[in-house]
């Protein structure tokens, strides 16, 4: 083997390391934006998590107020019940009333001259 073959042979190996140096600083690449991707993933993760129980605490929060709502009108409506009660009570003792002081006026005015 001459030098001319010896040097053909390392200009070869040369062009193939620089082929493999290549893909492999390739592949490096593609491995840590991987790993900067799956971190990305973990730091998004975590305020996801916060994010949610966030909204399950305002859910029952709501769900209380609801609740709490739904409440103050069954007490309202009782209320409004009781007092139309009450108004029917006097009305009827009002309408006993004044019709026996109506009966009784008719007979006043015309048993007097006014």
């Amino acid at each position: 083997m001459g030098h001319e073959d010896l040097f053909g042979f390392f200009v070869s190996l040369g062009g193939f390391s620089g082929i493999a140096l290549i893909i492999w600083t390739s592949m490096m690449g593609k491995i840590a934006r991987i790993k900067a991707e799956a971190q990305a993933r973990q730091m998004t993760a975590a305020p996801d998590a916060g994010v949610a129980a966030e909204l399950k605490a305002l859910r029952q929060q709501i769900a209380e107020m609801q609740s709490t709502g739904h409440q103050f009108d069954i007490s309202f409506d009782e209320a409004l019940n009781r007092m139309e009660s009450r108004v029917n009570r006097l009305e009827t003792k009002s309408a006993a009333t004044t019709g026996s002081v109506a009966e009784e006026l008719p007979t006043l005015r015309n048993g007097h001259s006014l």
